[in-house]
C-alpha cells in the first residue's frame, strides 16, 4: 500500500501555506511514508523538510482510503498551525506560497491537488484526534467510518440501481470504462468516498471541450439527477458523463434517463417545472445543435409557442409530463442536447501481456499512435517529468495506477482531431447501430405492439394496434391485463412499432405523396390526369417544407451512426442509384414489398442517391423517410456525388431549383446536404465484408485498419480538405488488369499497390495485391462497392474478391442493368433485376 501524509498549514495571519509546482499549479503540501516512519512522522517531516515550517499539528482533517486495480493508498489529511513568529527553517525543498481565503476563492480554474478548495477553507470545522490513526492501524475501519464528517455515505450498492446499471449497460460503460472515471475522481477528491465540487468538476469539464457557460447547469443536473447534493459523488459523475457521452444511444433506459438530465439543466429556477422561457431555451438549442438557422426570431417564437401549447400546461411543465411527450415523440430533438463533443473516456479494453505493468505503461502516455474514438490526448501524463511535482523528486500525491496499454487515467481532453458523433440515436431509433447486430443473451420477447393484413400481392391493406383489440376475441381476458396494461400507454420501449406505423408522421406522410408520384392518374373528368412519375398539380411548396422538416430529423439519425457501420445478414446491398426513382420502385416491390418492418432482412445503400438521373429528389425524400421510419433496417453510407461541388457541376442544384423554384430550391438542396454531411463513410457485415462506396483507402492514410473510419469527424461539409480517409473511401477504384503496364507495375511496386487515379483525376487505384494486403490485415473475406457502371448491373474483380454493384439502369442512356447483392446463410449473391 501507498501512504502519504499531507497537511494543511494555516498561518498566524489566517492565511494557507500552500506548494506552488513546477507548472504552476497549487498543492497541498505532502509526504511519501518512508519504511520506519508512522503518518504523524512524515507529516512533521514535510513541515520541516519540504516546507520549512514550525507548526503544530492539531488533529485529522480527512483520512481516506482508495483501491484502484493493484494499487491501494492510503492518504491522511492533517490540519497545523504556523508557530508565532517563527521563521523559515533551512532552505525549502518545495516553493512555497502564502494564500488568504479570498485568493483561495478566487482559484475557479485551479485544482488543490486532489482537493478542491472547499477542503482547505472548511479544514477546521471537523478536526478528528489522532487516535483515529490507532483505530485505522487496529483495524478499526468501522469505527474510521462512524467518525462525524470523515467519509461520506457511499451511494447505494449496484443490485439496488437496476435502471441504472441497464443504462451503463446500454452505453456500453462497463468495469473497464467505469474505473477509468474512478480513477479520474479519486485524484481530483481524493477517495471514491470523497465529492467533487463546482469548481473541481468545471476545472473537469473544461479539460474536456465543454463551454464552461453551461458548467453550472450541468453540475446541478449531475448532482440532482444521482440524488447527491449539495455536492457530487463519483456514482453521480459516472451516470452523468454516461448520459454526456455522444456514444450512448438516447432509446428506451438511456433516453428516460437523458431526459432527467436535460430536465434538471434547463430547469434553472429548480421549481421541478419547465417554464416557458427554459422551454424556449430548450428549442433553440435544439435548432443550434441540427444546424438549423435562428435568424428569424419570429418563427423560431412561433415553433416554441406551439411545443409550449403541446404540453396542455401553462403553469409548467413537470418531469414527468417532459417524459411522457417524449417518449410519445411529440416533442422530438432532444437527442441532440446534453453532449459532450468527444468520449470522455476510452472503450478499448487493457491489453494482456507485459504491456499492462505499471513500468511500461508510463511510458505509453500520451504518445498512442491511433488512439481510440474518444480523443487524442490525456487530461495530464502521470510519468511526464515536472508536471505538477514538487522538488522532492517526485509528484505530491502519486497518481492511481493507469489501466494498462491505453496508458492513463484517460478523461481525455477536446480534440479537433479524431472527434466522434455529436448526437447518439434519436427517438426512432429500435436497436444500437453502435454494436451492429441485436444479440439475445439476457433478452426476451415481447409481443409487437401492431399488427397488419396484408393482401395476396404482399401490399400492407390495413394497420391496427393491440389495444384497438380489446373486448374482441382476438385478445383473451387474461392478455388484457397482462399486455395491454403496459402497452396502452407507448412508451421509450414502444418507439420503433409506434412510429414505423404512424399513418400521420412526416415519414409516412412523405412515402404517401411518393406514391401518388409514382402512379398515372387518368382523367376522370375533374382535371386530377397526371402522368406516372410526376407530382401533377400538387403544391409543391408543401413537398418542400414536409421534406425540409425530414431532414432536420434525419440529421439527428445519421449522425448518431458511428462513421463504420456495423451490420449482420440477411442484408441487400444496393450500389449507385443516380435519381433513378423507377428502379428504386421496382427494388420495392420486389425486397420489401410489405415494407421494412416486415421484412427480415436489412438494407444498406452505397450511395450515389443523386445527379445525372431525373428523380434525384424523389429518391432522397424516399430513403431519408424510409430511415426515420426503421432506422435500423435502411442503412445509407455517402458516395462521390454526396458532396455540394460534385453537385454543383451535375444536375442535383438544378434539378431542385426547377422543381422547387430559385429560393426554395436552394434550401431543399441545401438542406438536403445537411444530412449528406454526417453520413457514415463505410460498413462492415458479419465483420467479414467491407462495403464501401469507392474502395478501400491508401494504408498510409490509416495503416490499412477499417477502424480508423471511426475516427473521421462526423460532420464533413468539405471532406476532399477535411479528411483525406473519407475522400478516398468515396473515390478510389480498382485498377482494371488491362491498364497495367511496365510503368505502372513499377509504380504500383514501389506505392504498395497503389497509383493515382488517372481516370478521374484524384484519389488512388488499388492492385489485387493491396486488396489481398488490406483483407488480411482486417480480417476480411471481401470488399462490396459501387461508384462504377457495370453492364450486367455487377462485376466481380480481383481474384473473386472484389464484387462492384451498380444499381440503375438505362444509365445515362446506356442499356446497362440494375442489380443488388444479398448477403446471407455466407453467401455472397447477385440479384439482377429486370426493370422491363
Amino acid at each position: 500500500m501507498d501512504c502519504q501524509a499531507q497537511v494543511l498549514i494555516k498561518g498566524a495571519e489566517g492565511k494557507w501555506l500552500l506548494v506552488e509546482s513546477v507548472s504552476g499549479r497549487l498543492l497541498v503540501p505532502g509526504s511519501r511514508l518512508r519504511e520506519t516512519e508512522d503518518f504523524v512522522a512524515a507529516a512533521q517531516r514535510c513541515l520541516l523538510e519540504d516546507v520549512g515550517v514550525s507548526a503544530e499539528i492539531k488533529g485529522i482533517s480527512k483520512m481516506v482510503h482508495t483501491s484502484h486495480r493493484k494499487c491501494s493508498k492510503m492518504t491522511v489529511v492533517f490540519v497545523a498551525d504556523e508557530a508565532p513568529g517563527t521563521q523559515i527553517l533551512g532552505t525549502p525543498r518545495c516553493k512555497t506560497r502564502w494564500c488568504s481565503e479570498e485568493e483561495i476563492k478566487a482559484f475557479s480554474n485551479f485544482v488543490l491537488d486532489q482537493h478542491d478548495s472547499k477542503l482547505v477553507l472548511e479544514a477546521y470545522e471537523h478536526v478528528h484526534p489522532l487516535s483515529l490513526l490507532e483505530s485505522q492501524a487496529e483495524g478499526g475501519e468501522k469505527r474510521r467510518r462512524e467518525s462525524e464528517g470523515m467519509v461520506i455515505e457511499r451511494p447505494k450498492s449496484r443490485h439496488e440501481r437496476p435502471l441504472e446499471d441497464q443504462l451503463l449497460e446500454q452505453a456500453g460503460y462497463k468495469k473497464y470504462e467505469l474505473e477509468q472515471i474512478s480513477a479520474e475522481f479519486c485524484s481530483l477528491c481524493g477517495s471514491s468516498d470523497g465529492t467533487m465540487g463546482k469548481a473541481t468538476f468545471t476545472a473537469l469539464m473544461n479539460q474536456l471541450g465543454y463551454p464552461e457557460r453551461q458548467c453550472d447547469d450541468s453540475y446541478r443536473a449531475f448532482v440532482n439527477v444521482s440524488k447527491s447534493p449539495p455536492s457530487l459523488s463519483l456514482w453521480g459523475l459516472q451516470l452523468g458523463l454516461c448520459a454526456m457521452d455522444p456514444l450512448t444511444p438516447h432509446g428506451d433506459i438511456c433516453a428516460q434517463f437523458r431526459c432527467q438530465y436535460i430536465f434538471e439543466f434547463y430547469n434553472v429556477s429548480g421549481t421541478g417545472r419547465l417554464s416557458y422561457p427554459e422551454l424556449r431555451r430548450m428549442y433553440v438549442d435544439i435548432c443550434e445543435a441540427k444546424g438549423m438557422s435562428a435568424k428569424d426570431q419570429e418563427l423560431l417564437e412561433e415553433r416554441a409557442q406551439e411545443n409550449w401549447r403541446l404540453f396542455e400546461s401553462p403553469d409548467g411543465i413537470f418531469l414527468s409530463a417532459f417524459l411522457t411527450f417524449v417518449g410519445q415523440l411529440k416533442f422530438r430533438g432532444t437527442s441532440v442536447l446534453f453532449r459532450l463533443k468527444h468520449s470522455p473516456i476510452r472503450r478499448e479494453p487493457p491489453l494482456p501481456g507485459p504491456q499492462s505493468s505499471s513500468s511500461s505503461s508510463s511510458t505509453n502516455v500520451g504518445h498512442l499512435k491511433k488512439p481510440p474514438r474518444g480523443g487524442l490526448d490525456v487530461i495530464r501524463d502521470e510519468g511526464v517529468e515536472g508536471e505538477d511535482q514538487m522538488d522532492t523528486g517526485g509528484p505530491v500525491v502519486d497518481h492511481l495506477k493507469k489501466p494498462a496499454a491505453s496508458g492513463s487515467r484517460i478523461l481525455q481532453k477536446a480534440s479537433t482531431v479524431g472527434s466522434i458523433p455529436l448526437s447518439v440515436m434519436c427517438e426512432e431509433g429500435d436497436e444500437d447501430p453502435l454494436r451492429g447486430s441485436v444479440g439475445f443473451d439476457n433478452k426476451e420477447y415481447s409481443i409487437a405492439t401492431h399488427f397488419v393484413k396484408v393482401h395476396r400481392s404482399g401490399v400492407v391493406a390495413d394497420v391496427m394496434t393491440l389495444w384497438d383489440l380489446a373486448g374482441t376475441e382476438a385478445v383473451s381476458g387474461s392478455t388484457l391485463e397482462s399486455i395491454l396494461s403496459h402497452s396502452n400507454k407507448p412508451g421509450f420501449d414502444r418507439l420503433p412499432s409506434i412510429n414505423a406505423f404512424d399513418k400521420k408522421s412526416k415519414s409516412k406522410e412523405m412515402l404517401s405523396g411518393l406514391r401518388y408520384f409514382e402512379h398515372m392518374l387518368k382523367d376522370d373528368g375533374r382535371g386530377c390526369a397526371k402522368a406516372a412519375f410526376s407530382w401533377g398539380a400538387v403544391d409543391m411548396a408543401s413537398v418542400a417544407r414536409c421534406f425540409i422538416e425530414l431532414c432536420f430529423k434525419a440529421i439527428d439519425v445519421f449522425a448518431s451512426e458511428p462513421r463504420l457501420l456495423e451490420m449482420s445478414s440477411p442484408v441487400y446491398v444496393l450500389g449507385d442509384i443516380h435519381g433513378n426513382f423507377r428502379d428504386l420502385s421496382c427494388f420495392e416491390k420486389v425486397l420489401w414489398r410489405m415494407g421494412p418492418v416486415l421484412t427480415p432482412a436489412k438494407f444498406l445503400f452505397l450511395g450515389d442517391y443523386v445527379d445525372r438521373g431525373k428523380h434525384g429528389f424523389e429518391v432522397v425524400a424516399y430513403l431519408f423517410a424510409q430511415k426515420l421510419l426503421t432506422p435500423s433496417k435502411f442503412m445509407l453510407i455517402r458516395g462521390n456525388h454526396e458532396i455540394r461541388v460534385v453537385q454543383e457541376s451535375f444536375t442535383y442544384k438544378w434539378e431542385c431549383v426547377e422543381k422547387f423554384g430559385e429560393q426554395l430550391g436552394v434550401e431543399v438542396w441545401e438542406a438536403t446536404n445537411k444530412v449528406f454531411d454526417v453520413l457514415p463513410l463505410a460498413a462492415v457485415i458479419d465483420k467479414k465484408i467491407f462495403c464501401v462506396h469507392g474502395g478501400i483507402p491508401h494504408p498510409d492514410l490509416c495503416e490499412g485498419l477499417i477502424s480508423s473510419i471511426n475516427d473521421i469527424p462526423t460532420n464533413l461539409p468539405n471532406p476532399m480538405e477535411s479528411n483525406l480517409l473519407a475522400w478516398e473511401v468515396m473515390w478510389n477504384d480498382p485498377i482494371r488488369q488491362d491498364d497495367i503496364d511496365a510503368s505502372i507495375e513499377e509504380q504500383l511496386a514501389i506505392n504498395n499497390g497503389f497509383i493515382d487515379n488517372f481516370a478521374r483525376g484524384t484519389a488512388h487505384m488499388f492492385s489485387a495485391e493491396a486488396l489481398n494486403d488490406f483483407l488480411k490485415k482486417n480480417d476480411l473475406s471481401h470488399v462490396i462497392r459501387a461508384h462504377e457502371m457495370k453492364a450486367a448491373g455487377f462485376q466481380i474483380q480481383q481474384h473473386g474478391r472484389l464484387l462492384t454493384v451498380f444499381s440503375s439502369s438505362l444509365y445515362c442512356g446506356a442499356s446497362n442493368e440494375a442489380a443488388c447483392v444479398l448477403v446471407d446463410n455466407l453467401k455472397i449473391r447477385t440479384i439482377r433485376l429486370d426493370t422491363t
